[in-house]
């Protein structure tokens, strides 16, 4: 990693930090909770990207199959 793409990061990282505090505030919760919070929602979001892709690449390859001969018949070139 380069220095921009850490500065970036870094930035990122205090952005992402002060809106985290902003809601403790709100809350009146502790940081730590809230930042606990967000560190499970990242991690939900990641499962539910993952599981999607995955269902894409089943259906299409589901469909593949139903639109190519030879995909119906197991091997290609062979009756």
């Amino acid at each position: 990693m380069d220095e921009d793409e850490l500065a970036q990061v870094n930035a990122e990282m205090r952005f992402i930090t002060l809106e985290l505090m902003k809601i403790a505030s709100k809350r009146r919760a502790p940081f730590r909770e809230v930042a606990n919070e967000f560190v499970e929602n990242v991690y939900t979001l990641k499962r539910a990207i993952r599981h999607n892709a995955f269902s894409r690449a089943r259906r299409h390859a589901k469909r593949e199959a139903q639109t190519d001969p030879a995909a119906r018949k197991g091997f290609a070139g062979r009756p």
